[in-house]
């Protein structure tokens, strides 16, 4: 009797248990893939969108949402839907994001700027502005090359700003402006992208202080500027000679890579004024700075980020004590 109990005692089903297990783990992990095949298509696609223009953006854009229409037509018109399906969907939409990506760069291109870098100019308006003026009444700039104005706003609680117009508003009060910059408030500072002119003279005011704040902008071809370098936390120079009364511009060569250094000039080593400040920059780059005129006399000029590495500038009729470049060892110790 025991035996035939025993004999007929079913056995074990194992492959129930794996199926059982299947279907546990299934429901889980299948979202999980899902949601990363999903979060790795978006990711590739947005660096698709980043790295072309605005116009070639919206063309894929445009590509994608109907390939998406498409193609999810297509797999709904389908008797039985798998997951096989849905995969294969996400797989067709990633390709053509791509192909569409790299379609739009060919024709349209990238959204780099390919226009020339910016030439940087300084303008300060010192306390006392709304009554002296500006620090500087004469700018110079490039012809046809846009301009970044550092505009050094050193008036507490006054606001200026700096408008330039074509022709001069003193004369013709309906001089229409060519630029206008926001006002800002004293002590700050703020840079103005102002447009490529042409080459010619223009005007510039506060349009806040119209009559006591005034001043030219001389448009013409680059004059090549006089070479500095700063390498090893040091200037190259320890003089820099300028003609009495004319703008001159500075071509800087950072070869610090990845370290900031600028140039800026005040009227003594106690910095009570700031006659220029070019704008700090990482090397290895080079910028051009644009210095409106200068009284003769002697200066003092230093990398506002590294305080040592300074020295002087000669302002004389002729151009300078030492010649028209720059003259004299290295700078002070390289540390700051």
């Amino acid at each position: 009797m025991t035996d035939q109990l025993t004999e007929s005692k079913p056995a074990p089903a194992p492959e129930r248990h794996g199926h059982a297990r299947q279907s546990l783990v299934l429901p889980l992990v299948l979202p999980i893939a899902i949601m990363l095949i999903i979060g790795l298509v978006l990711f590739g696609f947005s660096r698709v969108l980043l790295s072309v223009s605005a116009r070639a953006a919206t063309l894929v854009a445009l590509i994608v949402a109907a390939s998406i229409m498409a193609v999810a037509t297509f797999v709904a018109s389908r008797s039985r839907l798998s997951n096989a399906s849905l995969f294969s969907m996400v797989g067709v939409i990633a390709g053509i994001a791509m192909l569409a990506g790299g379609v739009a760069i060919v024709a349209i291109g990238t959204g780099e700027a390919t226009g020339p870098e910016p030439l940087h100019v300084s303008l300060a308006a010192p306390e006392g502005a709304a009554a002296d003026g500006y620090a500087q009444t004469t700018l110079q700039v490039e012809a046809d090359r846009p301009t970044a104005l550092d505009f050094d706003n050193q008036d507490p609680g006054v606001p200026h700003n700096v408008v330039v117009f074509g022709e001069d508003p003193a004369a013709n009060p309906q001089a229409t402006s060519l630029f206008t910059g926001a006002i800002i408030t004293g002590p700050l500072r703020t840079t103005y992208e102002m447009p490529p002119l042409q080459a010619g003279k223009y005007f510039f005011h506060c349009e806040v202080h119209p009559t006591t704040m005034t001043g030219t902008i001389e448009s013409g071809t680059a004059a090549g500027g006089i070479p500095v370098v700063a390498e090893g936390l040091q200037f190259d120079t320890k003089e820099l000679d300028f003609p009495a009364g004319q703008p001159v511009t500075i071509s800087f060569e950072n070869k610090d890579a990845g370290t900031l250094h600028n140039i800026a000039i005040y009227n003594d080593a106690s910095k009570s004024t700031t006659l220029f400040q070019g704008e700090q920059f990482p090397g290895v780059a080079t910028k051009t700075y644009a210095i409106g005129p200068l009284e003769a006399g002697t200066y003092y000029f230093q990398c506002d980020v590294h305080t040592t590495m300074n020295g002087t500038v000669v302002v004389a009729a002729g151009g300078g004590g030492a010649g028209a470049g720059p003259s004299g060892g290295p700078s002070a110790s390289p540390s700051g």
